[in-house]
């Protein structure tokens, strides 16, 4: 059974974008209503979140399951993303948050065990994950980010990009991410996995899942990771070396652009 819940905010959204009732709605909810200009306004951009549930990976003798809740996202990580982003103009609204099982494949269990034992190198590891995932509900134009137990080793999430990494082929960026809720990349996977914290106080130390979050969705703007090799510029939320928090002038140039592509997209597609 899918349960879906709104999160309540100051505006309405459009009638559009507002989710059919479900088995359990909550309040009202904000999103886009206009385009953005180029006056430096701020650009909303709706996110329906999917707490995929009813999946268990073992890792370290640890049982990776979703602990993560719609209150969780509400109160704690939406609000952390839209620090993050802030610099950029940037809000993200909570168009719904649902909580589903995992789509049904044949070989899900095996799927299942592949993740737990999963690397960053291993063949297929995001078409595994990305099987896992019923599209029934996913939203056809706005942002889908997905919860799940864990993406694999040293992993904390990915993001896809759509039509490719080039604004010029790709002007709305992509609009899936999925980010793990376990994680046992600060020891390297040295360690078992251990529940990601929900945010982190500053400065940046291990992450969490709303810094993931940011990041993914940055990736979905079409923001690349740093070069390690040449980057000036450090504390950065797309990685490199010392990451952090902050975007870069010509990240939130490219970001509010691929934006705006998408608040466009959105509005196209209802009309």
């Amino acid at each position: 059974m899918t349960r879906r819940y709104a999160v309540a905010s100051a505006l309405q959204l459009p009638s559009f974008l507002r989710p059919a009732v479900a088995d359990e709605e909550v309040g009202n909810l904000a999103g886009l209503d206009k385009l953005p200009d180029d006056s430096g306004s701020i650009i909303q951009l709706p996110i329906r979140f999917h707490l995929v549930k009813d999946i268990e990976m073992v890792k370290k003798g640890v049982h990776m399951e979703m602990w993560l809740t719609p209150r969780d996202i509400e109160q704690t990580i939406l609000p952390e993303v839209n620090r993050i982003w802030l610099p950029a103009g940037i809000q993200w609204i909570s168009e719904s948050i649902m909580k589903e099982g995992p789509a049904e494949i044949p070989d899900r269990e095996e799927v299942v065990r592949h993740i737990a034992a999963a690397t960053r190198g291993t063949p297929d590891r995001t078409k595994k994950i990305l099987s896992l995932l019923d599209q029934k509900n996913r939203h056809p134009v706005i942002h889908n980010l997905y919860f799940v137990p864990f993406v694999g080793a040293t992993s904390q999430g990915f993001a896809l990009s759509g039509g490719g990494s080039d604004l010029s082929g790709n002007p709305d960026g992509g609009s899936r991410c999925v980010v793990g809720v376990w994680t046992d990349k600060p020891s390297g996977a040295i360690r078992p996995p251990q529940k990601f914290p929900l945010r982190e106080g500053l400065p940046f130390k291990i992450g969490s899942i709303a810094r993931t979050c940011s990041h993914e969705l940055g990736h979905n703007l079409l923001l690349q990771h740093p070069d390690k090799d040449t980057q000036t510029e450090f504390n950065r939320l797309m990685g490199g070396r010392r990451p952090g928090y902050e975007l870069t002038s010509e990240e939130i140039s490219l970001a509010r652009r691929v934006a705006g592509g998408r608040a466009e997209t959105i509005l196209q597609w209802a009309k």
